[in-house]
């Protein structure tokens, strides 16, 4: 957007600062996006918010409707034997079944990697709770999904004063997403203490001094980081799946930042 320079040169400044974005932003709001907005405000009244405890296979993600209008996304999901003598199936709601599926097809992968554990076997069932589904488009519920997913499977509760947004890779890695400081400022208002984002998108980060102190911001690169802040150690039980995911990926990844070359390949 043109606006935070255009500002800048009205001021006759040198550069664009935070304060010409922060700015721009607010003058910049479209018909649609006063739609949206609008839309957001009065889901409020039935929306079932849970700010505190802890919940299995429960995780507050975030969206972005619009272009700039941030939104709570949460995500249920209930792991059961599957019912069928194939292959177990992902059950979703409406438009997001292609990008649970994904994800899931994901948390699978680096589940069959590091453990003995086949989910390919298992009904799996995710539900994204009261969200206006056609406002809501690309990956980033990706590592909502595969914490909900794993919660759900190992039963060990999600903090619930927690939210995230984040792509997924097979590999495990937490990849960058779009319109991070717009759900930040959602999540705050929501009355989230914390906020997982993709490492990538740290430097994006341009809250209003308003939130700036009401949400702790917290950046990772790894699945392994995301599962060791938002699940409950106290009822982690040693070498379960839970433990091997947060224990052996962080070794993988930490192997893979240090190999420089001629190093052999981690097994």
């Amino acid at each position: 957007c043109a606006l935070p320079i255009y500002i800048a040169r009205a001021e006759a400044a040198d550069v664009v600062t935070r304060d010409h974005v922060l700015r721009a932003k607010q003058r910049s709001r479209s018909i649609e996006q006063q739609l949206a907005d609008d839309y957001i405000e009065r889901r409020k009244d039935y929306e079932l918010t849970v700010e505190e405890g802890s919940v299995v296979g429960r995780v507050n993600g975030l969206a972005v409707m619009g272009q700039d209008s941030g939104i709570m996304l949460p995500v249920m999901a209930e792991v059961t034997p599957s019912h069928s003598h194939e292959e177990g199936r992902v059950i979703a709601t409406g438009q997001l079944k292609e990008m649970a599926m994904e994800a899931v097809d994901n948390v699978s992968a680096i589940i069959k990697k590091f453990s003995d554990e086949d989910i390919s076997e298992k009904d799996i069932h995710i539900q994204f709770v009261q969200t206006g589904q056609s406002g809501v488009e690309g990956d980033s519920a990706s590592i909502t999904v595969a914490t909900a997913v794993i919660s759900a499977l190992e039963n060990v509760p999600v903090a619930q004063d927690l939210a995230m947004t984040g792509s997924l890779s097979v590999r495990g890695d937490v990849l960058p997403v779009g319109g991070v400081t717009h759900k930040i400022e959602a999540a705050a208002k929501a009355g989230m203490k914390r906020v997982i984002i993709p490492k990538a998108n740290e430097q994006d980060v341009m809250i209003e001094d308003e939130y700036d102190e009401m949400v702790e911001i917290i950046p990772v690169s790894h699945i392994s980081e995301v599962l060791d802040v938002a699940l409950d150690d106290d009822v982690i039980e040693k070498d379960s799946l839970v433990d091997r995911l947060k224990s052996i990926t962080g070794k993988a990844l930490e192997r893979e930042v240090g190999k420089g070359p001629g190093s052999p390949s981690p097994q």
